[in-house]
C-alpha cells in the first residue's frame, strides 16, 4: 500500500476514534455548570419567558431559542441533557466539514488532516461537547470565513448575516469577526482596489446590521429591549471576570497539544494565502488578552483556524518519505495525549450529578421553585430569584446588601419549595443568606436538596 493510502487510512481511523470518544463523553462526562445554566435558560424560553426581561442572563439569546425545542420535550432531566449535547454535535460535525473542505491548489490530504487534528485538539473536543452558545457561534464564524472568500457580490452580505447570527449567540464572536473582515478587505484591496474593499465591508455591515435590527425589533415588541441592552451589552462590557487566559486556557492547551500550536503558529508565515483565516486566528488570540472571561471555551474560535495552518505546515514539511513517516509518528502521539484525557473523563462519569437531578425530580413537582446559586442540581425546575446564578468571577458586580435582600426574600417566599445547599457557595455570600436558608429549610436526605420546613 502506498504512503498516501496509509495516510488516508490513518486519518479515517483518527476520525472514527474521535467520534467514538465523543459518544462516550456525551453520555458519561460530567456536566459543566455552564451547560446546566444554558439548559435551564432554554427551558425557560420554551415556556414563554423572554431572556433578560423575565430572567437574568448575559449570554446570547439566539442559542436558547434554538435549543428550546430540542430540550423541552424529553420528560426527565437526563434525557434533556443528552438531547442538548447531541444538538451540539450537529455544530461539531458542521465545523469539521467546513474545515475539511478541499482548497484550490492544495493537497486533498490537507483538509482531512485539519479536520482530524481539530477533532483531537483537547480544547475543541471538550468544549464543543458542552451545551454553550460558543459552539454554534464557532460554527457560524467558520462558515463566515468560508463565505467571505467566495466570488461574487453575495460574499459580503452572507458573511455579515452569519457573523450577525454568531454575535446573537456570543459576544466572543466579535474578535474573529473583526480580524476576518479586515483581512478580507485587505485581500480585495490588493486584488481589486480600495473601492472593492469598501464595498465588501459595507455589504458585510448591511448583512450583520439586518440581523441585529431583526433581533432588536423582536425584543422591543416584547418589552425587553432595555433589559437586552443592560444585560447583554453593558453587563458584558463591564464584566469583572478573572484574568485566567494563561493559567486556565493557554497553558493547559499548550501542554496537551504542543504540536498543533507549534505547527499552526509557524504556519502563519504563509498568511497571505489565507488572509481571512489568519485574521480570524490572530484576532481571536488577541481577544484572550482583552476579554476578562478568557476561559478555554474561547479557544473554540481559535482551534479551527489553528488546525488549518497546522495541517498546511505539516503537509508542506512532509515532502519526503522519511519526513512523512516522522510526521505521522508525531501526529499519532499528538492525537493520543488528548484521547487519554478523554478516557479519564469518561471513567470519572457523571453519576453523582444524575443522582442529584433525580432527588429534585422525585421530591418536588414540576412547577415548584428551587433556590440555587448555581450548582445546576435543579436546572429542570423554576428558579426562586431573578438573579439565579452568581459565579465567583461575577460576584463583584453586586452589592452584598442587594444579594442578601433578593436571596433572603426568595428563600422566604412560600412558592420556593426547595433549596440546594452548596456550602462553598453560601460561604462566599453574605451571612444573612445562610441564616435565611437555615430558618426556612431542612435536609431532605437526598443529595444537596433541602425542603421547606412545615409551617414556615
Amino acid at each position: 500500500m502506498s504512503l498516501r493510502r496509509w495516510a488516508w487510512c490513518g486519518l479515517a481511523a483518527a476520525m472514527l476514534a474521535a467520534a467514538g470518544l465523543r459518544a462516550g463523553l456525551i453520555v458519561h462526562r460530567y456536566y459543566d455548570t455552564d451547560e446546566l445554566e444554558h439548559l435551564h435558560a432554554a427551558l425557560l424560553v420554551a415556556r414563554g419567558n423572554l431572556p433578560f426581561r423575565d430572567f437574568f442572563e448575559h449570554h446570547g439569546p439566539l442559542f436558547w431559542a434554538a435549543l428550546a425545542p430540542v430540550v423541552e420535550p424529553p420528560h426527565d432531566p437526563v434525557s434533556k441533557a443528552l438531547a442538548g449535547r447531541l444538538f451540539m454535535t450537529l455544530f461539531w460535525l458542521g465545523t469539521l466539514g467546513l474545515v475539511a473542505r478541499p482548497r484550490r491548489g492544495a493537497s486533498p490530504l490537507e483538509g482531512a488532516l485539519a479536520a482530524a487534528w481539530l477533532a483531537a485538539f483537547a480544547a475543541f473536543a471538550q468544549k464543543s461537547l458542552e451545551i454553550r452558545p460558543d459552539v454554534p457561534g464557532m460554527f457560524l464564524v467558520v462558515a463566515a470565513a468560508y463565505a467571505i472568500t467566495r466570488p461574487g457580490r453575495g460574499a459580503g452580505p452572507l458573511a455579515g448575516v452569519l457573523l450577525g447570527l454568531a454575535l446573537w449567540c456570543t459576544p466572543k464572536a466579535a474578535f474573529p469577526a473583526a480580524g476576518m473582515l479586515l483581512a478580507a478587505a485587505w485581500r480585495r484591496a490588493d486584488k481589486e482596489g480600495a473601492p472593492a474593499a469598501r464595498r465588501l465591508l459595507g455589504h458585510a455591515a448591511l448583512g450583520a446590521g439586518a440581523v441585529a435590527a431583526v433581533g432588536c425589533a423582536y425584543f422591543a415588541a416584547r418589552g425587553g429591549l432595555g433589559r437586552l441592552w443592560s444585560y447583554y451589552f453593558l453587563y458584558n462590557l463591564g464584566f469583572p471576570g478573572a484574568r485566567v487566559s494563561w493559567s486556565a486556557t493557554l497553558r493547559p492547551s499548550l501542554l496537551s497539544d504542543p504540536l498543533m500550536w507549534a505547527a499552526g503558529l509557524w504556519g502563519l508565515r504563509r498568511w497571505r494565502a489565507h488572509p481571512e483565516e489568519a485574521g480570524a486566528l490572530a484576532a481571536a488570540l488577541a481577544g484572550l488578552a482583552v476579554t476578562p472571561s478568557a476561559y478555554s471555551q474561547h479557544l473554540l474560535f481559535v482551534a479551527p483556524f489553528l488546525a488549518g495552518f497546522a495541517s498546511r505546515e505539516a503537509i508542506h514539511w512532509s515532502a519526503s518519505r522519511r519526513r512523512a513517516l516522522l510526521a505521522s509518528a508525531a501526529l499519532a502521539a499528538s492525537f493520543l495525549i488528548p484521547a487519554v484525557g478523554a478516557m479519564g473523563l469518561i471513567r470519572y462519569g457523571n453519576e453523582l450529578q444524575r443522582e442529584r437531578w433525580r432527588c429534585v425530580t422525585q421530591l418536588l413537582p414540576n412547577g415548584a421553585a428551587v433556590w440555587d446559586t448555581w450548582t445546576g442540581d435543579s436546572f429542570h425546575r423554576p428558579h426562586a430569584a431573578f438573579t439565579w446564578f452568581i459565579p465567583d468571577d461575577s460576584q463583584a458586580y453586586y452589592e452584598p446588601a442587594f444579594l442578601e435582600r433578593q436571596y433572603s426574600e426568595a428563600l422566604a417566599a412560600p412558592r420556593t419549595r426547595g433549596a440546594v445547599r452548596c456550602v462553598s457557595c453560601l460561604e462566599r455570600l453574605p451571612k444573612g443568606i445562610t441564616a435565611a436558608f437555615d430558618k426556612y429549610f431542612e435536609p431532605s436526605g437526598c443529595g444537596r436538596l433541602w425542603l421547606r420546613k412545615r409551617g414556615v
